[in-house]
């Protein structure tokens, strides 16, 4: 709990049984004593007025504040989403063009195909090294198979990439499928 929010309450405690004390002394007979104890409610009632509208102005703040970082994460995946279809679409002119020209079709795939894996490195998107040979590891590799193998050498080694695996950065976006020997 915040530190002042602790106080709050002990101060609201307090209150309180000041409130609890105005009560027993409000029930005399003295009518010099009930003026003043009408003051002091006044009073009372003044202070925990502010302090309630403190406590809606400081909630209604911390609400709008939620509202203004939703707002600004929504307009961030947004433009994020743009980009990429704007990335897309010219991908979607390069095939439209490689269509028409059929005698160099198999060059402009070619050439979508390495702007592709340009745009994917630019982003940050990097292959993980898996080759034949490669010891298995759990935190890169995903055995989508184990086939028994006479070497010795192979057993716990790749013995086979089905399906390469890539990073985001420096985070597993998708493992290396591979064939394990045993």
């Amino acid at each position: 709990m915040k530190k002042e929010t602790i106080k709050t309450i002990i101060k609201m405690t307090r209150i309180k049984n000041i409130y609890l004390d105005l009560i027993k002394f409000y029930e005399t007979k003295n009518l010099k004593v009930k003026k003043k104890i009408i003051k002091l409610f006044i009073q009372f009632n003044s202070y925990k007025r502010r302090q309630l509208n403190f406590l809606i102005k400081t909630l209604a703040e911390i609400e709008n504040y939620k509202k203004r970082k939703e707002k600004e994460r929504k307009l961030v995946i947004e433009k994020a989403n743009c980009n990429l279809l704007l990335d897309l679409l010219s991908f979607g002119e390069d095939f439209n063009r490689s269509f028409k020209d059929k005698n160099n079709f198999y060059q402009g795939i070619k050439i979508i195909k390495t702007k592709f894996f340009n745009l994917l490195k630019k982003e940050g998107l990097k292959k993980i090294p898996t080759k034949k040979g490669d010891k298995f590891n759990t935190d890169v590799h995903e055995a989508i198979s184990i086939q028994k193998t006479k070497d010795k050498k192979l057993k716990g080694k790749i013995l086979f990439v089905i399906e390469s695996g890539y990073k985001l950065k420096n985070q597993i976006l998708k493992f290396s499928k591979v064939l394990v020997g045993n």
